[in-house]
């Protein structure tokens, strides 16, 4: 062959190289020009954040309702409103060891490490590989065959398809963040109330102590008299049944405040052997909780926050849904070298290359692609709903704990009423029997009566207290 010859041939194939290589824009642009005459989705559509109308105050807050639009709500340690160092202590030790927040804490670092890797699809990708065999017989000499490749891939966000899955992870991660703070939140509220039960038993258990008490004086002083002859034997019965009825109700608190530290032991990741409260004095303590604060501050509780983004997170899975059809482009770039032998590997080396650009997309699915699409649809239509129906449940809440917080306070005043007549009355029919006007049992229905009214008023008490925590937790915690 002449040089001749072997420079046409040669002109021939950069000519069909370069008639290939200008082949791609163009194919690239008949893509897109069909895409654009296409009813179909191009781009993904971009997120916002679904606008409720709700009333600025609450029903059953205070008349002298007063607009607070620059409060805002802080996820701060609001339990030290109450002032109770045990309290503290628990609830810190809480954070730290409750298996619930474990959990969701776990949740948010799986959804944190997706996120990294929906991050990593728009970077390229490179890849080295390296092997060596070594071949031969009895009658053939031994060769040795080595392999060098690189690799190097890279998928172009052309459509904004990958920008968009990493925007849906990206909501997924907060929607993480705000379920682990809605755990947290739970479990201290949890923690809080039972911490307050085991001291409202423990309360109890001193009121019936000393009811105990004079109820036994009561009850030797009517047997010093049966014995005498001066007192009727059903006198006696009577205020033997009364110290028993208070035997039983001590026997009852005191089951009741083993099962409120059982649930403080598993709320603190503890078992419940290595687990121990012990009794101490206590006094209710009620914080000053604004009932004027602006309902805007429902939109920063965690479950309002975890709904929202879950709606943000189906929204960029349906933006996905609805680019299915546009066709995934891959640019690559693959580079080997090879060799036999190391001397022949000096000698002739042989380096192999390509480069090229693909792209694919599906011509018929049977409608599977739009199947996806109006299930994305319905999810995010379900999210949506449930966002609402989160706003709606969180209203109700500040309002039914408002209302009972008031309900609770006027009970309070009528309880306490309530337990000056009885020991009243106690003290008055006590005079009565001991100048023979009445029988014994008016004197124990007025200790009864007195007893059950002091026992009420403390579970007002704790009632109260109670109720306003479920309002911070109810407006999403402390606020600023």
């Amino acid at each position: 062959m002449t040089f001749t010859q072997r420079s046409s041939l040669s002109d021939r194939s950069t000519a069909s190289s370069w008639f290939q290589l200008r082949q791609l824009p163009l194919c690239a642009v008949l893509l897109l020009l069909m895409g654009c005459q296409s009813d179909r989705v191009v781009k993904p559509a971009s997120y916002t954040a679904p606008s409720l109308t709700l009333p600025e105050r609450y029903k059953y807050a205070e008349l002298n309702w007063v607009e607070t639009s620059k409060v805002s709500s802080t996820a701060s340690s609001w339990w030290q409103l109450y002032q109770d160092p045990v309290l503290n202590q628990l609830l810190q030790r809480l954070n730290q060891e409750n298996l619930d927040i474990q959990q969701a804490a776990a949740r948010y670092r799986q959804a944190y490490a997706v996120l990294e890797r929906a991050d990593a699809e728009v970077l390229p990708k490179f890849n080295l590989s390296a092997d060596s065999s070594r071949s031969g017989g009895r009658h053939i000499s031994s060769s040795e065959q080595q392999k060098t490749a690189l690799s190097v891939s890279w998928v172009p966000d052309v459509w904004g398809r990958i920008a968009k899955a990493t925007e849906g992870q990206q909501a997924n991660v907060a929607a993480s963040q705000a379920d682990l703070a809605a755990v947290q939140l739970q479990q201290q509220l949890l923690a809080v109330q039972a911490y307050w039960a085991i001291r409202l038993h423990d309360l109890q258990l001193d009121v019936l102590a000393q009811t105990q008490a004079s109820y036994r004086r009561s009850e030797q002083i009517l047997q010093h008299q049966y014995q005498a002859g001066a007192l009727a034997k059903v006198d006696l019965v009577q205020a033997q049944s009364q110290t028993k009825r208070v035997e039983i109700a001590i026997l009852q608190q005191k089951k009741l405040r083993v099962q409120q530290e059982n649930i403080l032991a598993v709320l603190m990741g503890q078992a419940v052997t290595d687990f121990h409260l012990s009794k101490q004095a206590h006094r209710w303590k009620l914080p000053q909780i604004p009932t004027q604060l602006p309902s805007v501050l429902l939109g920063q509780r965690p479950d309002i926050i975890h709904a929202e983004r879950q709606l943000a997170y189906v929204h960029a899975e349906l933006g996905l849904a609805e680019t299915a059809w546009l066709p995934d482009v891959r640019i690559s770039l693959d580079q080997q070298l090879n060799g036999q032998t190391l001397k022949q590997l000096f000698q002739s080396p042989n380096l192999l290359w390509s480069v090229g650009v693909g792209a694919a997309i599906k011509v018929f699915d049977g409608k599977q692609r739009q199947a996806e699409i109006d299930q994305a649809q319905a999810r995010y239509q379900e999210k949506l709903a449930g966002y609402k129906h989160s706003v709606l449940n969180a209203w109700k809440e500040v309002e039914d704990v408002l209302y009972q917080s008031e309900n609770l306070r006027l009970q309070g005043i009528s309880q306490q009423q309530l337990l000056d007549l009885a020991l009243a009355n106690e003290q008055m029919v006590l005079q009565r029997y001991r100048a023979g006007l009445v029988s014994y049992l008016e004197v124990v229905a007025s200790q009864n009566s007195r007893l059950e009214a002091e026992q009420a008023l403390l579970e007002l008490d704790y009632a109260k207290v109670s109720q306003s925590a479920q309002l911070i937790a109810a407006l999403g915690g402390q606020w600023s």
